[in-house]
């Protein structure tokens, strides 16, 4: 989907639009900043220190024998005054490139009825944008996969959305999902504009007064009804059952899929790693060799069940829910009730730049379908749509 998608810098941000009027900025916050310039500091000290050779020290008997006659020479791969360079380089780098991320800025103003909006870009003058409130389309949610470090988390920002990205506005900006959609709905009726979110659909609208209705009772106005052809085909990769009281979607297992490979990698490399280690045992404790076998084993025992492991939808007369099927058991993960249901969307997976299908409610919602493919995850909505809003 080609979409023009607005740059906000924070993690942790709050418009409060409950106090008017109102402001906030919109920049890297310190909690990244200072640990990064601090790493980069110390890199370039140590850079610094070991290209003037560090610590003087006497020569120690390795450095004769090395200097002997015959001895052998062995050079490095890279010339230590080179790595030394390319770790002052390194501190530099990230030294510039955190003040830089730092010194862009948006500074938000709410008077209730304006929004005025002043950027800096981090080389560049300040720019001034000033909007009536209903110049703005509404209130988007949307997702995006930052990467923290080793760690890898979903930024979720509440924007006013704007035809122009460049003057869409941040509300709320966060790393944590808790109470997300409730937050989301609240800016909109405040504001009383409506929500918006992206699908495969393109933008899907929900005015204000319709944000507390069900899918069943939105049926009628968004068209909903008989819009699902019972004779329409799926892949082979889902499977449909129809009983009295129930009805089960199942993902067939697809064995050469990315998780699988990955899952099967880390069986072979483990088991891999006991094998070599049972016939080098000597110089490891027998304490350390059982909790190394036990780690492995659970690793296994995990990839496993992970390649194994089958997700399914139960819709019943109420409710749906949805479970894990491992071998011969399941576990329920979770489940909603028809009446709570808000909307069956396919969304986008930030983080895998795939889709899913997302059955929502004002509290939680169910993820089904990350490996299917589009024309399966469309197929799956429709046929849930159809199963959530027919009378019984």
């Amino acid at each position: 989907m080609n979409r023009n998608i607005p740059l906000h810098y924070s993690y942790n941000f709050k418009l409060d639009i409950d106090k008017i009027p109102t402001k906030e900025s919109d920049r890297l916050n310190l909690r990244i900043l200072l640990p990064g310039l601090f790493l980069g500091f110390i890199l370039v000290l140590l850079g610094i220190f070991e290209l003037t050779n560090g610590l003087n020290s006497q020569a120690q008997l390795f450095d004769k024998l090395a200097q002997a006659e015959g001895a052998r020479i062995y050079n490095s791969f890279i010339s230590p005054v080179v790595f030394d360079c390319i770790i002052i380089v390194l501190g530099l780098g990230i030294m510039t490139s955190l003040i830089l991320s730092n010194l862009r800025y948006k500074k938000i103003f709410f008077d209730g009825k304006n929004v005025t909006m002043i950027k800096r870009s981090s080389l560049g003058k300040k720019v001034t944008y000033k909007n009536n409130i209903n110049n703005f389309q509404g209130v988007m949610l949307r997702i995006e996969f930052i990467q923290c470090g080793f760690m890898t988390k979903n930024r979720y920002i509440i924007e006013l959305h704007h035809k122009s990205s460049a003057q869409t506005v941040p509300l709320y900006i966060s790393t944590s999902e808790k109470n997300i959609r409730k937050i989301w709905v609240d800016y909109a009726r405040k504001l009383n504009l409506p929500t918006l979110l992206y699908t495969d659909e393109g933008i899907l609208q929900r005015d204000v007064p319709d944000l507390d209705k069900s899918l069943i009772e939105m049926a009628d106005i968004w068209n909903l009804h008989g819009k699902f052809n019972p004779q329409s085909k799926h892949s082979s990769r889902i499977a449909v059952k129809e009983d009295p009281n129930k009805t089960i979607i199942k993902l067939r297992k697809v064995l050469w899929d990315g998780y699988n490979i990955l899952g099967a990698l880390s069986i072979f490399m483990l088991g891999l790693l006991m094998f070599i280690v049972s016939f080098n045992t000597q110089g490891f404790s027998q304490q350390f060799l059982i909790i190394f076998y036990t780690l492995c084993s659970l690793g296994i025992v995990a990839a496993i069940f992970i390649m194994f492991r089958k997700d399914k939808l139960v819709i019943k007369k109420d409710k749906i829910v949805n479970t894990h099927k491992y071998f011969l058991f399941s576990t329920k993960h979770d489940e909603l009730f028809k009446k709570d249901i808000k909307g069956v969307y396919v969304t986008l997976n930030p983080a895998t730049d795939r889709y899913f299908v997302t059955i929502t409610s004002s509290e939680k919602n169910i993820i089904f379908g990350k490996k299917l493919p589009i024309a399966d995850l469309k197929w799956v909505k429709n046929f849930l749509v159809e199963q959530i809003i027919r009378p019984d």
